[in-house]
C-alpha cells in the first residue's frame, strides 16, 4: 500500500511539476497512478477486513445473547463468502477478457486492473473462511459482533 501511494505521489507531482515548469509531462503518469490507486483500494480493503475495521451496524446484534450473536455472525460470514464468490467469478472473467485489451499509453493488459479485484476477493475469502472455522470451533465472534462497545 505504501508503494502504491508513493508511486501515485511521485507520478502525479512529477507530472504536474513538469507540465507547469517545463511544458512537458510523463505520458504514463495517469495510467500508472490510476493502476496504483485501484490496487491501493483493494489492498486496503483486504487489510481492513483482516483487522475487522469495515463499517458494521451492530445496534441490533449487540442486544442478542451469545448464541444468537454467534449464529448471526456465521450467517453474515456465509453471505459474505457468497458475495466474494460472485466478485471472484466476475473478476476472473473480466481478467481473462482484459488479457487481450491493452491500455493506450503503457500497453499493459487491461487485466492488471481486474486482477486487483480478483486478488481482493480471494484474499478476503480466505480471511472469512479462517474466521468462520474459528467461530465454528468454539471461538468468540470478533469485537464488531460483541455486546461491548469497542469505543467505550
Amino acid at each position: 500500500m505504501v508503494a502504491c501511494l508513493a508511486a501515485m505521489v511521485v507520478l502525479l507531482f512529477g507530472n504536474v511539476a513538469l507540465r507547469y515548469l517545463f511544458n512537458s509531462g510523463i505520458n504514463v503518469s495517469d495510467e500508472l497512478s490510476r493502476l496504483a490507486f485501484v490496487w491501493l483500494i483493494f489492498l486496503g480493503a483486504v487489510l481492513a477486513l483482516r483487522e475487522h475495521q469495515h463499517i458494521g451496524v451492530t445496534m441490533l446484534v449487540q442486544r442478542f445473547g451469545p448464541g444468537a450473536r454467534k449464529l448471526t455472525h456465521i450467517a453474515c460470514q456465509l453471505l459474505t463468502l457468497w458475495v466474494l464468490w460472485l466478485m471472484a467469478d466476475g473478476s476472473w472473467k473480466q481478467t481473462v477478457i482484459g488479457m487481450d485489451t491493452r491500455l493506450p499509453v503503457t500497453g499493459l493488459p487491461m487485466a492488471v486492473f481486474d486482477a486487483a479485484v480478483l486478488y481482493a476477493a480471494v484474499a478476503m475469502g480466505l480471511i472469512v473462511l479462517v474466521d468462520l472455522a474459528r467461530i465454528l470451533a468454539g471461538g468468540e465472534p470478533p469485537l464488531d459482533a460483541s455486546p461491548e462497545d469497542p469505543l467505550a
